[in-house]
C-alpha cells in the first residue's frame, strides 16, 4: 500500500502543476532547474508584460543563452512550450485593472511622489482583495475554521516581517480565551518550539515566495504528531503539496524588502471572524471580561498617580 500512495503522489502533483499559475509551477521547480533555466524562469517572472510578445530567441538574447535552454525552462515549469506560457500571461494580463498593478513593480518606477506611492499601494491592494475571491477557496476556508475551532491551541509560526504577524494572530486568539503561541525562531533556536508542539495543538505557517528550512521543519513536525497543519502562502501550495492539511493561498505584492502584507492580515482577520462566529457569547465575553481588566488597570494606575 505504502508503494502505491508513492506512485499516486508524483501523478497528483502532475495534475496540480498543470492547474497551476506561473508563480506557483516557478516555487515548485525552482529547486530543480539549472542556473540558466532558473534565468529564464525569474525573467519570466519579473518580465510578464514583455514576455507576452517575445520569442524564445528574443528571450535567449536578452540573457544571452540558446532560445533551447528557454524552451527547456518553459517546459521545465509544467507548459507544453512557449505559446502555452504566453496565453496563460495574457490571459492574466487581461484581468489587470492595469498594468500598474503588476506584481513586483519596482520602487524606482514608482518615485518620489507620495501621492504616486499612496495610489499604487492603494490600488495594488484592493487588486489583490479583488483576485483573492478566486484564490481563496470558501472550502478550504471552512476547513482550515474547522480545524482551529477543534484544537487546544494553535501554533502559528512565520519568520522575518511574517513574524510580528504571527504575534499579532496569536494574542488576538489569546484574548478570545484560545491558547495560541507564535514561533519566529532560525535555526537551532526552532527546536525549543518544536519540541513544544503537542497532541491538540492545530498549527498555521506563513510563507510566502519561497520555502525556508523552519517552515518545513513546522510542517514536518506536525506530521509526526499528527496534527492538523494551514499552509498560508502565496505560490507555495504547489511546492509543499502533501506537506499540509489545507492551504489559503492569495497573491501579495512586491519583492524583498518591500513586500504588502495587507493581504496577509486579511486571511489572519477572517480566521478570527470565524472563529469568534462559531462562539458567540464565549467571544463576547471575553471581549467583556478584557474591557474590565483593562479598567481595573486604569484606575490602579490612576490611583498611583494620586
Amino acid at each position: 500500500m505504502s508503494g502505491r500512495r508513492r506512485e499516486g503522489a508524483p501523478a497528483r502533483k502532475r495534475e496540480e502543476k498543470l492547474a497551476a499559475s506561473l508563480d506557483e509551477r516557478i516555487a515548485a521547480s525552482r529547486p530543480s532547474l539549472s542556473p540558466a533555466e532558473d534565468r529564464v524562469a525569474t525573467f519570466l517572472d519579473q518580465h510578464r508584460e514583455e514576455a507576452v510578445f517575445l520569442s524564445a530567441v528574443d528571450i535567449a538574447r536578452q540573457l544571452e543563452t540558446s532560445d533551447a535552454t528557454v524552451i527547456r525552462a518553459v517546459q521545465s515549469l509544467g507548459y507544453s512550450g512557449l505559446p502555452a506560457l504566453k496565453s496563460e500571461l495574457q490571459d492574466a494580463l487581461r484581468t489587470r485593472a492595469t498594468p500598474t498593478l503588476r506584481l513586483g513593480r519596482s520602487i524606482e518606477d514608482l518615485g518620489d511622489d507620495p501621492a504616486v506611492v499612496l495610489e499604487h499601494v492603494l490600488a495594488t491592494e484592493m487588486q489583490l482583495l479583488q483576485d483573492a475571491r478566486e484564490t481563496l477557496r470558501g472550502a478550504d476556508f471552512a476547513k482550515a475554521l474547522r480545524l482551529l475551532g477543534g484544537a487546544q491551541r494553535v501554533v502559528i509560526q512565520g519568520l522575518g516581517p511574517n513574524a510580528p504577524l504571527g504575534e499579532y494572530f496569536a494574542a488576538r486568539l489569546r484574548r478570545m480565551r484560545r491558547p495560541a503561541v507564535a514561533v519566529g525562531a532560525r535555526g537551532q533556536a526552532l527546536a525549543d518550539a518544536l519540541i513544544d508542539m503537542r497532541r491538540g495543538d492545530a498549527v498555521i505557517v506563513l510563507a510566502y515566495d519561497r520555502s525556508s528550512p523552519e517552515a518545513e521543519l513546522t510542517l514536518e513536525r506536525a506530521r509526526e504528531l499528527r496534527l492538523p497543519s494551514i499552509l498560508v502562502t502565496d505560490t507555495l501550495g504547489l511546492a509543499l503539496a502533501g506537506q499540509f492539511t489545507v492551504a489559503l493561498s492569495a497573491r501579495r505584492a512586491g519583492g524583498g524588502m518591500f513586500h504588502l502584507s495587507a493581504l496577509t492580515i486579511v486571511v489572519l482577520d477572517a480566521l478570527l471572524f470565524g472563529l469568534a462566529g462559531q462562539d458567540r457569547a464565549a467571544a463576547l465575553a471575553a471581549a467583556e471580561e478584557l474591557q474590565e481588566l483593562r479598567a481595573r488597570i486604569d484606575k490602579r494606575a490612576l490611583g498611583r498617580v494620586e
